[in-house]
């Protein structure tokens, strides 16, 4: 378990994010969220406000659940590193965030990668060797698991497709 404090680790996991769109240049990716999961979404989000001095008095809103994840969300839009959001998962399923939580405790274990509207490369990552889920339900709308031979255990990173002046949670 990583002991450091949550806002070192968030840092980690926007870097990472960072990378992981980078590497994914022909799509034109950009970091959009970092996911922290934990067991318990009050506690969580009171303690990530604290640490992050969040303003107002729930900074956290409800957003629509991860199907993929098989987690309840809340969003805290513009609270992590260079603009991004900060989510907060708890399992609703015993999917593949519980199963993230089980192996890795609490902390960050999911990103959110903006791309292009178009079918999100969906051809060009698979012909990277990468695989992509069918679109689910998510909090910032249809999102796909990307999944390979890169991936990191227990970090998952999703795409979203970037609408053209749409407010994100």
């Amino acid at each position: 378990m990583d002991d450091r404090p949550p806002d070192e680790r968030i840092a980690d996991a926007w870097r990472e994010a960072r990378a992981a769109a980078a590497g994914l240049r022909s799509l034109d990716a950009r970091p959009l969220a970092v996911g922290w999961a934990t067991v318990e979404l009050d506690r969580a989000t009171a303690e990530l406000a604290v640490a992050f001095d969040l303003p107002g008095r729930e900074p956290f809103l409800a957003a629509q659940r991860s199907v993929t994840l098989g987690a309840a969300a809340r969003v805290a839009a513009g609270a992590g590193p260079d603009g991004g959001s900060l989510v907060v998962l708890e399992p609703d399923t015993e999917g593949r965030l519980a199963a993230a939580l089980a192996r890795l405790g609490e902390g960050p274990v999911v990103t959110w990668l903006e791309v292009d509207r178009s079918g999100h490369g969906v051809g060009a990552l698979r012909g990277a060797g990468l695989r992509v889920s069918p679109e689910r339900d998510g909090p910032f709308g249809p999102e796909r698991l990307i999944a390979g031979p890169a991936d990191i255990p227990g970090r998952h990173r999703l795409l979203v497709a970037r609408l053209a002046g749409t407010i994100r949670p």
